[in-house]
């Protein structure tokens, strides 16, 4: 993954060659999980399961945001500390 020109490595699987062409030309993170695009292809799938929960601890260990839920998250607790725990 990519965010502001730094490169994050998710997770290591092994290799299978749809998945390897699905992101070798790279993707964005919205097509990334876009379960229509796999074409019932079990191991795009499974890849594509395992993004959104690599993708949050990435977040959180270094800081940065790449959800848009996180991104509305932070918005809010910026609003109203009090009620972010």
């Amino acid at each position: 993954m990519v965010n502001d020109g730094y490169e994050y490595y998710l997770f290591s699987q092994n290799y299978r060659k749809g998945v390897q062409e699905y992101y070798s030309r790279g993707v964005s993170l919205n097509e990334s999980i876009n379960y229509s695009r796999a074409h019932k292809d079990s191991a795009i799938e499974r890849t594509m399961s395992k993004i959104p929960m690599y993708v949050k601890y990435i977040e959180k260990e270094y800081g940065i945001e790449v959800l848009e839920k996180t991104k509305k998250k932070n918005r809010y607790c910026n609003f109203s500390m009090n009620r972010c725990v």
